[in-house]
């Protein structure tokens, strides 16, 4: 298995375990949890895996840019990400994560992008060439198709094939709902890993 398989494998583990210790500790899913929980236990979970790994939370696009030396006006979004990975060794940059605990089809098409044009950004042969987001929430396999649909289609409209999206579900314990108010409490919870990737 390649490394690069492997993160988006681990990632994908790190939120099943969140899904499952957020409603032992807490009792609530974990989309009803603030970020910072699954923020912290993606990072514990990932550094497990990947010792040489360490992690930065809520680092912004600005900070980024100047650290690896990307033209910032080619990141067409500003604010923060949730996790920078770095390597433990120099503290370089690696990947980005961003994550999701609702189902705004908008927000994550947003954060795709931005992921998509750091990777395009990236000096050639970076590791930020590939990032990812974690989306975890309630909503049910036919809206999950149907947004792949809508977002392959857009990226590939936006970045002429140059960025693969590659999607791999979280495989979360049957019977997991979402205790979060509104229109999703107790709907099913869902769980996926989208790796957004420069194509050369």
């Amino acid at each position: 298995m390649s490394r690069k398989r492997a993160l988006r494998l681990v990632l994908a583990e790190a939120g099943a375990h969140a899904a499952i210790e957020a409603q032992e500790i807490t009792g609530k899913s974990i989309n009803d949890l603030p970020e910072y929980f699954l923020s912290v236990f993606i990072a514990r979970h990932v550094h497990q895996h990947f010792k040489t790994f360490t992690f930065s939370m809520e680092d912004t696009v600005k900070a980024i840019c100047a650290s690896e030396e990307i033209d910032e006006a080619l990141i067409s979004r500003p604010g923060k990400v949730d996790i920078v990975v770095r390597s433990q060794r120099t503290g370089n940059i690696r990947h980005i994560i961003e994550l999701k605990r609702s189902y705004n089809v908008e927000g994550h098409i947003a954060d795709i992008v931005r992921l998509a044009e750091f990777a395009l950004a990236a000096p050639t042969g970076h590791p930020l060439e590939r990032n990812f987001m974690v989306m975890m929430a309630a909503a049910s396999e036919s809206a999950s198709d149907a947004r792949w649909q809508r977002i392959s289609e857009l990226i590939k409209n936006q970045f002429n094939d140059k960025i693969s999206l590659i999607c791999t579900p979280i495989l979360l314990e049957e019977g997991m709902l979402s205790t979060r108010k509104g229109r999703t409490n107790d709907k099913p919870l869902m769980g996926e890993v989208w790796e957004v990737r420069y194509e050369r």
